[in-house]
This record gives C-alpha cells, structure tokens and sequence, in this order.
C-alpha cells in the first residue's frame, strides 16, 4: 500500500493530536498516581495512630522494629566511619 506524501500542515497537525492525546495520559496517570500515594499514606497514618505504644513493665517505650533496624544500620555506618578515619590519619602520618 503506498501512502502519499503527508503536507507539513498534516504532519504538524498530528504530531500536536499526539502530544496532547499524550499530555492527557500523563495528567490521568499522575492523578491516579496521587489518589494511590494519599490513600497508602491515609492507611499508613491511621495505622500508627491506632497502633498503642508498647511499653515494658516499668513504663519504658519499646523501640519498633523498624527503629532498631535503623539503630543498628546508623551504629555500624558510625563504627566503619570512625576507622575510616583512623585508616587516613595513620596513612597520612606514617607514609
């Protein structure tokens, strides 16, 4: 099938059908991307604020295990920076 030559007036007219026909799937995808991001943080939020505190017998907060997960990770991000260091003073001193 041959198809004829398209006129710069044509070819301009559908290249602008596109983009907005693209424009208009962005903007729907990004509206329903919000309504998903509100309802997982409304769930999330409702979540945590209906969960009770946990504490111990003699009143003291425990930690979520997420927090110590997090305690952990910054204890050793801590240690391994701090011989790091020593690593380069020894190195610049001594070398």
């Amino acid at each position: 099938m041959t198809q004829e030559p398209k006129t710069r007036e044509a070819y301009r007219q559908q290249k602008e059908a596109e983009d907005q026909a693209f424009k208009q799937r962005d903007q729907e995808r990004l509206k329903t991307e919000r309504d998903y991001s509100r309802e997982k943080q409304k769930a999330a939020f409702k979540a945590v604020t209906e969960e009770e505190e946990p504490t111990t017998r003699r009143g003291k907060k425990v930690d979520l295990p997420a927090v110590k997960r997090l305690k952990k990770r910054l204890n050793w991000a801590i240690i391994i920076t701090i011989l790091l260091i020593i690593i380069v003073y020894l190195i610049l001193f001594f070398l």
